[in-house]
């Protein structure tokens, strides 16, 4: 198991390697990790993967990366079969 160095990310790559329902009981890390990686909790809230104190209300990521990850979403959704392929041409800025 490769485990990128910082605090807690053995406790976050352990967390995507055990099944589901054990994942839980391993807790996040109650100290700041030091350099958050987010995902977004709630409509307005956003987390750090690795630490509890890790919360914030504004969006961490600029535009480039929002605009990245959703495209990867829509992908995923094309490839689910959730969603048609779009024929929009893509924006470049």
């Amino acid at each position: 198991m490769q485990v990128v160095n910082g605090k807690y990310r053995y406790r976050t790559a352990l967390r995507e390697r055990l099944p589901e329902q054990l994942a839980p009981l391993i807790a996040k890390g109650r100290n700041d990790c030091g350099d958050h990686e987010w995902y977004k909790g709630a409509e307005h809230t956003w987390r750090c993967y690795h630490c509890e104190p890790g919360v914030t209300d504004t969006v961490p990521w600029d535009d480039r990366e929002i605009a990245a990850r959703q495209l990867e979403a829509n992908a995923m959704k094309v490839r689910a079969g959730l969603q048609r392929p779009s024929r929009q041409p893509v924006s470049r800025t």
